[in-house]
């Protein structure tokens, strides 16, 4: 067997015209399977071979696979893998190397003659065959063989025909692969396509947002159904529509600029506007439009509802703006460092300072130093959660603070608080604890008041009694007196008794102060002035050893008080401080004004606000016990040891203040001393002359005066006296009998009444109806214990005379011979100046210039009326410390002064004037006569009251 065919005469042409038409026929044909089988026919019945097949060389050729194989119906043989091993080995090389092989014999080629190889050929009935390599890339990739049955000579142009068919085929192959590929990749394509295309189809259709393609000339080539869902146009209205015809007003100026921008080349833009919806309204599109060639491909996204919503948004960004700016609250935001880092508006309403001057300044700048430690913890405590309350202190700017109350939350890395101003509240509140405290203060001072009210009551009572009971004593005592001869040992006995009476008096007096039903006459004082006269006296009374400093404020307001009733509470005050230092230490007596205000009258329950007087007198003894302070104005209740006190003085003072208007306080601190403070109200009116003091000579009268006094016994005593000075005296037990006398026509010229009277008649109606009868007629009242009945607040009504009991013969004498000459000196001016005003008398041809002292006001004025009348020049005063600086009156001639003047009296006056002024006249007008007046100038000239207009001109006359 040679490698090297020989030639033979059925080549050339006819093998020419063999492949081409084997190329035809295979040109038809795509399957790979049906390539290699038509290939195997043609070329095994052109060779005459037995058997044609292809294997696929896998991985090595010792095990080919047999992929297509065609037969002559009788060489056996079937698909299917077979094992060449030891022969495939040999062969592996030539055949990779692309060299064709050609066995004529198998059993005498020394390639194939192996016994394995022999038994393989054998089987398979091949003596002879082919091999032709097909390499791709230098790897074997296939073997075409040609199998005889019989050995065989293979010639050259069989072994070139099998090796062309065999490139044909595989290039045939490679073809129709590469062309199913391209089918199957054709057809992925486009299902991939197809795919795409309704996915785009899908999209186009169902996308939310609105697309389209825009031409040139502004309109839409094509829309997607989307514009109609948001819009309301269909598809071939938008079509037909220009774009710009749907475009709010308001956006096209910067829809065109971005039109321009698109045919400019831009090549993205995005911008917003609003579209028309075919119902009416507006919708807000957010647009991507990206220009491509002639066509504008454009996305749109209805933002309708976010715009909305950022409308909403900014709304209400603004509301909180508005709230933040307008709030009343004070509104904060506060760093990590405790720095304000927002602050609104309400600061410079609540606190005064600017929102610009807090920012960036620590909370602790402004927080009070009390209320810095309290505010450090809640502040740690609010980094962690939130705190629905807390309040502190904030500094003002005016230099005042304010009372906040928080409520704060954390957010991230900030705090923000919300502070209400509840200064107020706070001010409330103390001043409701307050006024708590007040009225707790007001029910024991309440308490204590009923308590001191029910003694005054008591004692009240118990004094009237006392004080009747010592007028008939005292009375039958100075009765008994104008009856003794010269019996030392029964005057002494009797002055003794009188001394008791006195001082039994006396107690009564406290006992009627403390229960406010003393009489008082209270006049508009100068308290000032009051405590420098009696400093002497309070110096006298504290001893050399006791330091006495009267402190007086300038300008001190005048009050209403009874000046002499005042005394004595100061005096009384001044002792026991004297006691209480033990005859040494430090006095001091001040006088201020004070102004009291709600908040005091609300803690004392006696107090009306207002202004008022304050005077304290402080002592640096031993002070009081705080459990003794409530009861040392408790009539009887004394700190002194037995026997060294009454008890007296203190509620003495108290009922006498509070009956005057006023208020006393104590302030006292054990082993530092006391402090009693008087308030008394203050009084606008002018200063008030003092009363007149009447003394001078016990006188008695011929005039008739009518007793009234249920006390039979008392009623007796008083009888006797006043006969004994001579009057004509009618008596009854009550109102009613009095009048009956009254309306008997019996002349009478003064009533003496008690104020406490039984029956249906009371006193004052009494001397009402009498006056009304007796228009002339004198009223005197006299009680033990007075009553609201001639009592204005505690006071005399004005008018009003009142002889306190027990009182002596003498005082009595001397106020009723006062009031009898008083009314018949008025009632007489009063007929003169009747007389006179129709017919005035011609002036004199040289009227004097007269200076007129007179206390009693009624006189005074009728007195000045009569010397006008008479044509004389009048100044007219009350008193002689008035009439004083009026002595030195250029052309003054005449002093005319009554005797019995307050403090000094006339005659002192009438001493001072003779000095002074020697060339003055002074005349004194008396209701006493001469010899009794006190005058012990003989030549001096006398008015005596009641007088006539011809006594009144004989003693203004200048003497010869």
């Amino acid at each position: 067997m040679s490698g090297t065919p020989a030639p033979r005469s059925q080549a050339g042409a006819s093998g020419v015209a063999f492949l081409l038409q084997l190329e035809r026929r295979l040109r038809l044909l795509q399957d790979t399977g049906e390539i290699l089988s038509l290939s195997a026919q043609l070329l095994g019945q052109r060779l005459g071979a037995q058997q044609v097949a292809c294997f696929d060389i896998d991985q090595t050729l010792q095990c080919p696979t047999l992929q297509h194989a065609w037969s002559d119906g009788l060489a056996p043989g079937a698909a299917g893998e077979y094992f060449l091993g030891d022969y495939a080995a040999r062969l592996a090389d030539a055949l990779a190397a692309g060299q064709a092989l050609a066995v004529s014999d198998v059993a005498s080629d020394q390639r194939t003659a192996t016994p394995a190889a022999l038994a393989t050929f054998a089987r398979l009935g091949i003596r002879a065959f082919l091999n032709i390599p097909i390499a791709k890339e230098g790897r074997l990739a296939a073997l075409f063989v040609v199998h005889s049955g019989t050995v065989r000579l293979w010639h050259a142009d069989e072994i070139e025909l099998a090796v062309q068919v065999s490139e044909r085929v595989w290039s045939t192959i490679l073809r129709a692969q590469a062309e199913s590929r391209l089918r199957a990749l054709s057809a992925s394509m486009e299902m991939q396509v197809a795919e795409r295309t309704r996915e785009f189809g899908r999209t186009w259709n169902v996308s939310p947002d609105l697309l389209g393609v825009l031409n040139l000339d502004g309109y839409f080539e094509h829309s997607n159904p989307a514009w109609q869902a948001t819009l309301g146009w269909s598809v071939e209205e938008i079509r037909t529509t220009k774009f710009f015809e749907l475009i709010h007003p308001d956006d096209l100026p910067r829809t065109h600029a971005a039109w321009d921008a698109a045919n400019q080349g831009q090549p993205a833009l995005r911008f917003e506007n609003r579209y028309r919806h075919k119902l009416g309204g507006w919708h807000w599109l957010s647009w991507v439009a990206v220009p491509e060639g002639e066509k504008v491909y454009c996305s749109a996204r209805d933002i309708t509802v976010e715009k909305k919503l950022e409308a909403d948004l900014a709304a209400r960004n603004s509301e909180r703006e508005r709230l933040w700016r307008s709030a009343q609250d004070l509104m904060v935001a506060i760093d990590a460092e405790g720095c304000f880092v927002a602050v609104n508006p309400a600061s410079t309403a609540i606190l005064g300072w600017l929102p610009e001057e807090m920012l960036g300044r620590s909370l602790f700048d402004f927080v009070l130093p009390e209320d810095a430690a309290a505010t450090r913890l809640a502040l740690a405590h609010v980094t962690q959660e939130a705190m629905p309350s807390f309040e502190n202190r904030y500094r003002h700017r005016d230099g005042g603070h304010r009372w906040l109350s928080w409520s704060a939350a954390p957010e991230g890395d900030l705090i923000f608080a919300t502070g209400r101003h509840v200064t107020l509240e706070k001010e409330a509140e103390n001043t409701l604890r307050s006024m708590q405290e007040s009225l707790r203060h007001s029910e024991m001072a309440l308490l204590q008041s009923q308590k001191l009210e029910a003694l005054g009551k008591l004692t009240g009572g118990v004094a009237h009694d006392f004080n009747n009971v010592l007028q008939i004593i005292s009375g039958n005592l100075q009765l008994l007196q104008m009856t003794l001869d010269d019996d030392p040992l029964a005057a002494k006995r009797i002055a003794s008794a009188s001394a008791a009476v006195e001082r039994g008096a006396k107690l009564s007096a406290q006992l009627l102060a403390f229960a406010r039903r003393q009489p008082l006459k209270p006049l508009v004082t100068d308290l000032a002035q009051l405590l420098r006269s009696t400093e002497e006296l309070l110096r006298r009374a504290t001893g050399e050893s006791i330091e006495t400093r009267l402190l007086l404020a300038d300008d001190c307001w005048r009050a209403l008080v009874d000046p002499h009733q005042l005394e004595n509470v100061i005096l009384n005050l001044a002792i026991n401080a004297r006691d209480a230092m033990e005859g040494q230490g430090q006095l001091s007596i001040e006088l201020c004004n004070s102004v009291l205000g709600s908040d005091y009258a609300a803690r004392h329950a006696d107090v009306a606000p207002g202004d008022y007087v304050q005077l304290a007198v402080s002592d640096t003894g031993s002070g009081i016990p705080a459990d003794l302070l409530d009861k040392i104005f408790e009539p009887f209740f004394t700190t002194k040891k037995e026997g060294e006190g009454t008890g007296l003085g203190l509620s003495m003072a108290y009922g006498f203040l509070r009956q005057s208007g006023g208020h006393l306080t104590v302030d006292s601190v054990p082993g530092h001393g006391s402090t009693f403070r008087i308030y008394l109200p203050r009084s606008l009116e002018a200063e008030t002359e003092l009363p007149l003091q009447l003394d001078g000579p016990v006188l008695g009268g011929k005039e008739t005066i009518l007793v009234v006094e249920d006390d039979v016994q008392v009623q007796t005593t008083v009888v006797d006296m006043l006969r004994g000075l001579g009057y004509a005296v009618l008596r009854a037990s009550d109102g009613e009998s009095a009048l009956a006398i009254v309306g008997s026509g019996v002349p009478i010229d003064l009533l003496f009444t008690d104020v406490v009277m039984p029956g249906k008649v009371a006193s004052t109606e009494l001397a009402r109806q009498a006056r009304l009868l007796l228009p002339q007629l004198a009223v005197l009242f006299t009680s033990g214990y007075t009553q609201d009945a001639i009592m204005q607040g505690g006071r005399l009504e004005p008018g009003v005379e009142l002889l306190s009991k027990p009182y002596r013969r003498e005082d009595l004498a001397r106020r009723i011979r006062h009031l009898l000459a008083n009314g018949r000196h008025v009632t007489a001016l009063h007929q003169y100046r009747a007389q006179l005003a129709p017919q005035p008398a011609p002036a004199l041809p040289t009227g004097r210039h007269i200076l007129l002292v007179e206390d009693n006001p009624d006189a005074r004025a009728m007195t000045g009326e009569l010397l006008a009348m008479l044509g004389h020049t009048v100044q007219a005063v009350g008193t002689a410390e008035a009439a004083v600086p009026l002595l030195g009156t250029p052309g003054l001639e005449l002093l005319l002064t009554d005797i019995s003047l307050p403090h000094m009296s006339g005659v002192e006056l009438a001493e001072l004037a003779a000095r002074d002024y020697p060339q003055l006249e002074v005349v004194f007008s008396t209701g006493h006569a001469p010899a009794n007046s006190g005058v012990l100038d003989p030549a001096a000239r006398f008015l005596v009251k009641p007088f006539t207009v011809e006594q009144l001109q004989q003693a203004l006359q200048v003497p010869s």
